[in-house]
């Protein structure tokens, strides 16, 4: 879709944006983090060095961690009866998923997409450390980032509009301009009833530059960014997905494997609390609307490269699958999702409320 489109490393930036760093070679940036300590593995087997080879150059200099240890650590249990090259841990009926291989985990039963596939040695599955830091710590210990961000003042964006229509499912007379906007009509109305200061990119049918999004929701100060979207695709897909700002150094979900962008933005000061915000979009949407998980995933969509505060672009459902396109087609559906999201901004906000009351957590991560 033209709005999500992330831009290539070669594309010609405008004059008056900032220089950003690239990595150039796909590598990760060594990044310190506060809390993680580093850690190696060491290469026991043939097995887990072909497994490397396939992987990224990050994961090939040993910068992984021991899942499991890292997990007792905060007091999850491993489950004894998972199948082979699982792993499942809990912690009060909370439990951690991952699997060899996939470049995802599913942390309460949400999936989470990460930048590295999770590897395998002598029974033990590592992830890598970056993964650990920009991903885990930030939904089971948010305690362990730093400065907590206030939230009062929310920016609203309806995708698409005028011109541009977005999404269409002709069958029905959908547009997506036109069921985003009335999303973020009625999740404006519920989250300025609930006290938070609300702006919106657009209140009716017109259109706005993407770059012009970002920079309003600076301009008003914001404290969260939600953009509204709906998806399009093969038409037995339905479900809901949730974007975050992919990290500095790392391929975006949909690029992996590519020779994509892995550049640092603006926006990815605030990468702890996209993902904390991600995450329970993503859950309350999905549990609200018995919808299919297609997990919290990663992308440098302009809306997002740019905003100084945490943000998210929610795709809330598939116009091209005739069920779900039907059920966007009605307004007690579009209240629900409304209602979803809004829910989901408690959920994060009281969570952020209760760290500011508490010093910082200080996991370990094991070798």
């Amino acid at each position: 879709m033209t709005r999500t489109t992330p831009r290539s490393t070669t594309a010609t930036r405008n004059k008056n944006l900032r220089p950003r760093r690239a990595t150039g070679n796909g590598r990760a940036f060594a990044l310190p983090h506060p809390v993680i300590q580093d850690v190696t593995v060491s290469y026991r087997s043939l097995s887990l060095l072909a497994a490397l080879a396939l992987a990224t150059p990050a994961l090939s200099r040993g910068q992984n961690v021991n899942l499991g240890e890292t997990l007792a650590g905060w007091g999850y249990g491993k489950d004894a009866a998972a199948a082979a090259d699982t792993g499942r841990w809990t912690r009060s009926q909370f439990t951690v998923e991952a699997e060899k291989n996939r470049r995802h985990l599913s942390l309460g039963g949400v999936r989470l997409y990460i930048g590295y596939p999770i590897v395998e040695d002598n029974s033990r599955l590592y992830i890598a450390r970056r993964d650990l830091d920009k991903t885990v710590i930030p939904v089971l210990a948010p305690r362990a980032t730093p400065a907590p961000p206030r939230l009062k003042t929310i920016v609203l964006d309806a995708g698409h509009g005028g011109k541009d229509p977005g999404k269409q499912n002709f069958s029905l007379g959908l547009n997506e301009k036109v069921v985003a906007l009335d999303v973020v009509q009625r999740l404006r109305f519920i989250l300025e009833s609930r006290g938070y200061r609300v702006f919106v990119t657009r209140n009716r049918d017109s259109f706005i530059e993407l770059n012009d999004r970002s920079a309003f929701a600076n301009r008003q100060k914001a404290d969260l960014f939600i953009s509204v979207h709906f998806n399009a695709g093969p038409a037995n897909v339905t479900g809901v997905e949730t974007y975050c700002l992919t990290p500095a150094g790392q391929h975006s979900t949909n690029d992996a494997g590519s020779a994509g962008d892995t550049s640092e933005e603006f926006g990815n000061r605030n990468d702890p609390w996209n993902v904390l915000l991600g995450y329970y979009v993503q859950k309350t949407l999905v549990d609200k609307l018995d919808a299919d998980d297609r997990g919290v995933r990663r992308a440098r969509f302009a809306v997002l490269r740019d905003i100084a505060c945490p943000g998210v672009l929610i795709e809330c459902g598939f116009m091209s699958n005739p069920g779900e396109a039907a059920k966007i087609g009605t307004p007690i559906y579009r209240e629900k999702l409304a209602q979803g999201i809004a829910d989901a901004v408690g959920l994060y906000h009281n969570r952020v409320t209760r760290l500011v009351a508490k010093p910082a957590a200080k996991p370990t991560a094991k070798k």
